[in-house]
């Protein structure tokens, strides 16, 4: 047999390979090893391979030869898998119109719920609150990005997603939540303190020799004749901050609006311009102590003009200016806080002082930075390949987890 023949029997069994030489048929001998060298050359050019999953685990490998390609070119799709509180569009919208309404930067991307295009989408969005494992994609494209999309704390996070061994194990490639070390950071529903030309959250305040801001006197607080105010629906926490409230009452007067209290307000409008209007504090407690999770209760304040009284498990400056809040972690105990409450309240010079960061910031409710990242690294051919080994483990177990209150 000759050297060109026996250099395909890798691919040919030698019975197979002897019969047709003797059969004289080396014509159909050369023309499939023709077409078997283009099929292996097809495979090697093609880099996007489709992973199965087995064994309920999605491997961290690429094995197998992609079937679809993008729906465009130009356009990057994300794909929505389920909703997210009802809200089919995460709140954010679908298409490409959203990421342009946002200026993103990287506005190339196009987001969709149509879950026949599934093969076609470069990102595919996971909300863990309502997710039906039962409804699940069975393979991933190696292109694609599996994104874990969470809101809420862990303390409250649905915990069956996250110990399913489908979804805990190698299935999600970014996270895109409100934690600092997320792949993609995502506050837009909180709202952010922007700063003002060049100013810094770590800037001190307040400044000496400043004086106090020019858009805040004893005369713009005057109308203020209510100490403070809680709106809460959450009787029953983790942080138990109803417990604080409960000892916080004896000494200060508060009014409780809500499930928790015997206050109510025609609506959540009305509710805020009370605040603005009638309230010189607004308490914005969390209900879990988890690290990074800074919700809008202390934005509700700075937009309403009322000084937010906080209690988290977070450094509160590093979302927000010195001086512009009031951590009940810096007091010994309710009855130190009230007394600290009661003197601003009977001495105006102090209390507009805790406005003086509206010289050099602004709040922005409901921005779209977490989206526009989104988009950016969708559009980022260059990032390495990264799957979370365990989701559970860097959600809960890991030392950025949740406290319990001292």
């Amino acid at each position: 047999m000759s050297e060109r023949v026996s250099s395909y029997s890798c691919w040919l069994p030698p019975q197979i390979l002897a019969t047709l030489w003797r059969r004289k048929h080396k014509l159909l001998i050369l023309l499939l090893c023709y077409l078997f060298l283009i099929g292996v050359r097809q495979l090697e050019s093609n880099p996007d391979r489709v992973i199965e999953i087995e064994n309920n685990v999605i491997p961290n490998t690429d094995s197998y030869k992609q079937e679809e390609v993008s729906t465009s070119p130009t356009l990057k799709t994300i794909l929505y898998w389920n909703s997210f509180f009802g809200f089919k569009d995460f709140m954010f919208g679908f298409q490409q119109q959203p990421f342009i309404d946002a200026k993103c930067p990287v506005s190339t991307c196009y987001l969709t719920d149509d879950r026949t295009l599934f093969n076609q989408s470069d990102v595919v969005i996971f909300s863990i609150q309502g997710l039906n494992l039962t409804d699940l994609p069975s393979y991933r494209f190696s292109r694609q990005r599996f994104v874990f999309y969470e809101m809420e704390s862990p303390a409250t996070t649905d915990p069956l997603p996250l110990l399913h061994n489908l979804t805990r194990y190698g299935f999600f490639n970014w996270t895109m939540t409100y934690r600092l070390d997320s792949d993609i950071l995502n506050r837009d529903a909180y709202g952010v303190v922007v700063p003002v030309g060049n100013s810094t959250l770590s800037s001190e305040y307040p400044r000496r020799g400043a004086g106090p801001s020019r858009n805040y006197s004893p005369v713009n607080i005057s109308g203020k004749k209510k100490l403070a105010a809680w709106f809460v629906s959450n009787c029953v926490t983790s942080s138990h901050r109803e417990n604080y409230v409960k000892e916080l009452v004896k000494y200060i007067p508060v009014d409780i609006y809500g499930k928790c209290g015997n206050l109510t307000c025609a609506d959540q409008t009305r509710g805020r311009e009370m605040v603005r209007d009638d309230y010189k504090f607004y308490i914005g407690f969390e209900n879990s102590l988890c690290t990074d999770y800074v919700t809008e209760k202390l934005m509700v304040g700075f937009f309403y003009d009322a000084v937010p009284i906080v209690r988290g498990g977070v450094d509160y400056t590093l979302f927000a200016p010195p001086h512009s809040f009031i951590d009940v972690n810096d007091f010994a105990s309710p009855k130190q806080l009230a007394d600290y409450i009661l003197l601003l309240n009977e001495t105006d010079s102090l209390y507009v002082r805790y406005f003086d960061w509206k010289r050099d910031f602004t709040v922005e409710l409901y921005q779209k930075r977490g989206w526009c990242r989104l988009c950016e690294l969708a559009n980022d051919d260059t990032l390495p390949s990264r799957v979370y080994e365990d989701i559970y483990q860097w959600w809960v177990d890991d030392p950025v987890k949740c406290n319990l209150p001292q």
